[in-house]
């Protein structure tokens, strides 16, 4: 009777093992890169906020020298008075009306770049800015301008001043009057002559001069406060 011989025993390959290495190694990269996105996600968040704020400032002062043409056409081509035009985007059909195409030819402007798309909205003031048009320094009472204005973020507004103005500063609050208001009862003159910023640029305390700017970004107190772009549209 035969038996079977003895199977020998098997030997465990050189190489066997070898695989755990490159697996633990994947885990420590993975884990070194995860510590690193958790660690750098703040300064991500803020790179992003910054670019929007720029492309957002860009915009806005896209849209302003838009609506600045839109009057000019008005009242140069059109020959259309001080205070005789119409800002409103539901007026399209006269020749006195700044989004009709036959009057100042231009569409009325979005409000994606502003604070709260959802709430804001465009408004066009009118009133006075020392060291632009007729000025009266004592009463401060000159309304010579239409403005537009626009409520913005903190970071837009800093963003515009520095684009436009040279200095990255969101101002501090200051008395400018209502800007939510239509051109036939605009007035933020009565307190433009304390309010309107005009002290000395000085980034430490958030002031910047405003004087004589045609186009920047203000701070404005009391009622429907906030960060507004600003336009002067037409200067008397």
């Amino acid at each position: 009777m035969r038996f079977a011989a003895p199977r020998k025993s098997a030997k465990l390959r050189p190489n066997a093992g070898i695989a755990l290495g490159p697996i633990l190694f994947i885990i420590a990269i993975l884990a070194i890169l995860a510590a690193a996105i958790a660690a750098g996600s703040g300064s991500f968040n803020a790179s992003t906020n910054a670019e929007s704020n720029k492309t957002k400032a860009s915009a806005l002062i896209q849209i302003g020298d838009n609506l600045k043409i839109g009057m000019d056409r008005l009242t140069m081509e059109n020959g259309v008075a001080y205070n005789g035009w119409i800002i409103d985007p539901t007026n399209t059909s006269a020749n006195t009306d700044l989004f009709s195409p036959i009057g100042g030819g231009i569409a009325a402007p979005s409000v994606t770049m502003s604070a709260d798309p959802t709430l804001d909205q465009w408004y066009y003031p009118q009133g006075a800015i020392q060291g632009l048009g007729t000025y009266d320094a004592s009463t401060a009472a000159s309304n010579t301008m239409q403005l537009a204005v626009l409520n913005v973020t903190a970071g837009v507004c800093a963003e515009i001043n520095n684009r436009v103005n040279g200095m990255a500063i969101a101002p501090t609050a200051a008395t400018l009057g209502d800007f939510h208001t239509s051109p036939s009862t605009g007035n933020i003159a009565s307190t433009m002559n304390s309010g309107w910023p005009v002290a000395t640029t000085d980034a430490s305390t958030n002031t910047i001069n405003l004087y004589g700017k045609p186009i920047g970004c203000v701070h404005a107190d009391g009622a429907h406060a906030g960060y507004y772009f600003y336009e002067v549209l037409y200067v008397q």
